[in-house]
C-alpha cells in the first residue's frame, strides 16, 4: 500500500498515561527533529516503537517510514541518543495529517507527544490545522483535548464492529484581513454545556440561548469552544456525543497554556471558598470551575451559561479577570453594547470629569490596580516597569475617573521607525471595551504625530478587553510582539502598499501580501480601518461631501470649539450618527465621508470649510422614533427634529466612526476651485453629494496638512 493511501484507514494511538501531559514533569534534554531520509538508525528505531504498539496503531507498512523521512514528516523525539518517540505525518492540501504519534512507554507522562504537536504546529504554521482520526473505544478524548486538539465529529469505522471513528482538530488559527462583513467582532464568548445543550435539542425552553445563533449577531458574536466544552462533549455516549459534536463544529476553538489554566482553576476555587466554604462541592461545580479558568486562560471577556449558581459563585471574576459570566439574553440585548461599549456608556467614558495627565514619578502605585495579578505579575513588577520608563524618559499616561481613581495607563513613544507601547491597560470593569478602543485610537493618532508607520505593543500583560481590541484592529503576532500598521498615507493601491511594505521592512516585519488595483469597496473599507488613516484612492471604495450646520458640528464633530462645552455624551467617541431624510442622493456602505460646515451664526463665527474626515460604516432607515432610540446616544438631534426629516414615516442615520479633525480646513472657495478641476463643477453640497477619487484625495491631502 503507497504511504500516502494508509491515511485513510488508519486509527490513532497514543497510550493513555499520557493523558497527564499537562501536569507531568518534561524532559530536561528533550531534542526533536526530522529524521534524514539516510538516518537508517533513527528510522529503524521508529519501526520499532511503532511495532511496540502495534495493537492499537493503524496499519503501516515500513516503507512509509522511509518515505516519510524523505518528505521531511517523519519527526523523531530524542533524550541523548536515544529514539523515545515519533510521529508520523503528511501535508495534505492546506491541513496536516496526523498518522502515528507514539511514545516509548518508560517515558510517557512527560510531554513527549505534546512537544511533538507543538513543533510540528510551529513548523507547518502556514497550514490551516493538524487533523487526526481516532477510534473512540481508546479513550483518548482527554488526552486529545490536553494536545490542543477539538473534537468535529465522528463516523462508523470499516472494521467489523463499526466502532466510531472521532475526527479531531488541532487548529492553527489563520486570521483573515478581508471580511465580507463590515461589523466588527469584538466579544469573544465561551459558552458552557446548557447552552450549547439548548443549542443542540432544541428543547422547549431552549429560545434563549438559540437566539445567540441569529443572523443580525454573524460577525459581532464569536461563540468559543473551550477545552472544558470538549471534555464534557467527549464524556457522552454514542449519538448524543456526535450530535453535541456537530453543534460546537462552528464554534472557534481555543488552545491554553495547561500550567496557567491549571494555576488559574486554583487561585478561582481558592478566592470561592472565600465566601462558600467547601467550594466546589459537587462534579458540577468542578465543571464550572474549569470552565471559568478555560475561558480566562483563553483571555474571554465572557461566557456565557444560564446556570445561575455558577454566575453567583464565580461572578468575581470580573473584577479580578475581566470575564463577565452572562446569560444569553443579556448577550443578545446588550450585544451592541459590547461591541461598541464607548457609544452606549459615553457619559461615564467621555465626560470632561475624567482626566488624563502624566503620572509624575513617586505616583507609579496609583496604576497597582491594573497589576495583571491573576497571570503571576506583582504590583511591584508593574511599579518597576514604569519606573524604567520614566529613567529612560519616557512618559507614562494615565486615564482617571472623576473619583481619582486610576482606569487606564499607558506609555508609548517612537523609535526605529516604530511606535513602541511597552505599557497599555485597562481595569477590568464595565468600561473595559470602551476604553480599549479609545487607547487603540489614540495610538494611531499618536503614531502619525511621531511619524511613524507601525505600532508595536510589548505588554506581556494586555487585559483580555486589550487583546480583544488590538486583535479587531488587525494587529498580528510576530515574534512575540504585536504589530499593526497605522499608515498615514492617501494614493492608489501602488502607493499605499509600497509604503506599508517600507515600514515592514524598517520594523524587520513580513511583507504584507500584494494588494489588487480597483479593489471592492468592502475590502478597501477593511483595508482602511486596519491600517488607518490610509486611504487607497483607486478602489471602489465611494466618497461623499456630507454638509452639517455648525451648531450641530460642534458637538458631533467637536469643531468648531465654543464658548460652552462640547456635549459630554458625544466627546471623544469613536462613532457617530448623523440623521438625514431619505431621498435625494442614495448614500451606501461603506463609504468615505468628507464633512463640509456652512457658515454660522454670530455665535460661530467660523467661516465654511470641510473640516473632517470620516468612515461610513452604515446607513440604516426606520421609523424616527424606532432610530432615535436606538442611536439618541451617538447623535444630536432630539425627537422632534428627527420626526421632521421623516418622509413616509421614514428617516435615515449615518452611522459613522474613526472621525479625523482637518488641522487645516478647506475653505469653501478652494473647495469651489477643486471642484471645477476635478470634479467640473462648483457647487457647494446641500445634502450628500458623491465626488470622484480625485477631488477626495485633493481635499483630504489639503486637509490633512498642517
Amino acid at each position: 500500500m503507497a504511504y500516502t493511501d494508509t491515511f485513510h484507514c488508519m486509527h490513532m494511538f497514543v497510550h493513555t498515561a499520557l493523558m497527564s501531559v499537562d501536569r507531568a514533569e518534561s524532559i530536561s534534554n528533550l531534542r526533536l527533529a526530522p529524521a534524514d531520509v539516510g538516518d537508517e538508525a533513527g528510522i529503524k528505531a521508529a519501526i520499532a516503537l511503532g511495532n511496540r504498539s502495534r495493537a492499537r496503531l493503524g496499519p503501516m507498512p515500513f516503507a512509509a517510514y522511509t518515505d516519510a523521512a524523505a518528505k521531511g514528516t517523519l519527526l523523531l523525539a530524542y533524550t541523548g541518543d536515544q529514539v523515545i518517540g515519533y510521529a508520523l505525518y503528511a501535508l495534505a492540501r492546506s491541513r496536516v495529517r496526523l498518522a502515528h504519534l507514539c511514545v516509548d512507554q518508560a517515558f510517557r507522562n512527560r510531554r513527549v507527544a505534546l512537544r511533538m504537536v507543538e513543533f510540528i504546529s510551529d513548523r507547518h504554521a502556514d497550514h490551516l490545522g493538524i487533523a487526526v482520526r481516532c477510534r473512540h473505544s481508546y479513550n483518548l478524548g482527554e488526552m486529545w483535548i490536553k494536545l490542543g486538539f477539538a473534537q468535529l465529529g465522528e463516523r462508523p469505522g470499516r472494521g467489523k464492529d463499526r466502532q466510531a471513528l472521532v475526527d479531531w482538530w488541532r487548529d492553527h488559527h489563520h486570521g483573515h484581513l478581508f471580511t465580507p462583513d463590515p461589523e466588527t467582532v469584538l466579544v469573544r464568548a465561551a459558552v458552557d454545556m446548557n447552552v450549547l445543550r439548548d443549542m443542540a435539542e432544541q428543547r422547549h425552553d431552549s429560545e434563549e440561548s438559540q437566539s445567540l445563533l441569529a443572523d443580525h449577531l454573524i460577525g459581532l458574536l464569536e461563540l468559543v469552544r473551550t477545552a472544558a466544552l470538549d471534555a464534557e462533549i467527549n464524556a457522552m455516549s454514542g449519538e448524543r456525543r456526535a450530535k453535541f459534536a456537530r453543534r460546537a463544529q462552528p464554534f472557534t476553538a481555543v488552545r491554553t497554556d495547561p500550567d496557567r489554566q491549571a494555576q488559574l482553576a486554583r487561585d478561582i476555587q481558592n478566592e470561592a471558598q472565600a465566601s462558600s466554604p467547601g467550594y466546589p462541592r459537587t462534579d458540577q461545580d468542578r465543571r464550572d470551575l474549569q470552565h471559568v479558568a478555560d475561558a480566562v486562560a483563553a483571555n474571554l471577556n465572557v461566557l456565557i451559561t444560564r446556570d445561575e449558581n455558577l454566575s453567583r459563585t464565580l461572578g468575581f471574576v470580573e473584577q479580578r479577570y475581566g470575564l463577565r459570566i452572562l446569560r444569553p439574553v443579556d448577550v443578545v440585548v446588550h450585544i451592541d453594547e459590547l461591541v461598541r461599549a464607548e457609544s452606549y456608556r459615553p457619559v461615564e467614558l467621555l465626560s470632561t470629569e475624567y482626566s488624563r495627565q502624566l503620572i509624575g514619578s513617586g505616583h507609579e502605585d496609583d496604576a497597582v490596580p491594573l497589576a495583571d495579578t491573576g497571570a503571576g505579575e506583582r504590583p511591584r513588577d508593574l511599579v518597576n516597569l514604569m519606573r524604567g520608563l520614566a529613567l529612560a524618559g519616557h512618559d507614562r499616561v494615565g486615564i482617571f475617573t472623576p473619583a481619582g481613581d486610576i482606569t487606564a495607563v499607558f506609555s508609548a513613544y517612537a523609535a526605529a521607525g516604530v511606535l513602541e507601547v511597552p505599557l497599555l491597560r485597562v481595569a477590568n470593569d464595565g468600561l473595559a471595551d470602551t476604553f480599549a478602543r479609545q487607547l487603540m485610537f489614540l495610538l494611531r493618532a499618536h503614531a502619525g504625530t511621531a511619524g511613524v508607520d507601525v505600532i508595536r505593543i510589548r505588554d506581556p500583560h494586555l487585559s483580555p478587553a486589550v487583546r480583544i481590541a488590538v486583535y479587531n484592529e488587525g494587529f498580528h503576532t510576530v515574534a512575540g510582539h504585536l504589530y499593526g500598521y497605522a499608515l498615514h498615507v492617501a494614493g492608489p493601491t501602488a502607493v499605499v502598499e509600497h509604503r506599508a511594505v517600507l515600514a515592514a521592512r524598517q520594523a524587520g516585519l513580513p511583507e504584507p501580501r500584494p494588494l489588487r488595483s480597483s479593489m471592492p469597496a468592502v475590502a478597501a473599507a477593511e483595508l482602511e480601518r486596519v491600517w488607518w488613516p490610509a486611504k487607497i484612492t483607486d478602489s471602489v471604495l465611494p466618497s461623499y461631501l456630507i454638509p452639517i450646520q455648525q451648531s450641530y458640528s460642534a458637538d458631533l464633530l467637536g469643531i468648531p470649539s465654543g464658548l460652552l462645552p462640547r456635549n459630554n455624551s458625544l466627546g471623544l467617541a469613536r462613532e457617530h450618527v448623523y440623521y438625514k431624510r431619505p431621498g435625494g442622493t442614495q448614500v451606501k456602505a461603506p463609504a468615505r465621508l468628507l464633512w463640509y460646515m456652512s457658515e454660522g451664526g454670530s455665535t460661530t463665527p467660523q467661516p465654511a470649510a470641510v473640516v473632517a474626515c470620516s468612515q461610513l460604516d452604515e446607513v440604516v432607515v426606520g421609523a424616527p422614533d424606532e432610530l432615535h432610540t436606538r442611536f439618541q446616544h451617538l447623535g444630536v438631534w432630539d425627537r422632534a427634529t428627527v420626526a421632521q426629516a421623516a418622509r413616509r414615516g421614514n428617516v435615515q442615520a449615518l452611522r459613522f466612526t474613526n472621525t479625523e479633525i482637518f488641522p487645516t480646513p478647506v475653505p469653501r472657495a478652494r473647495l469651489r476651485e477643486l471642484s471645477q478641476r476635478y470634479a467640473s463643477h462648483d457647487q457647494v453640497p446641500f445634502g450628500p453629494l458623491p465626488i470622484p477619487a480625485d477631488l477626495f484625495t485633493a481635499l483630504y491631502e489639503e486637509g490633512r496638512t498642517p
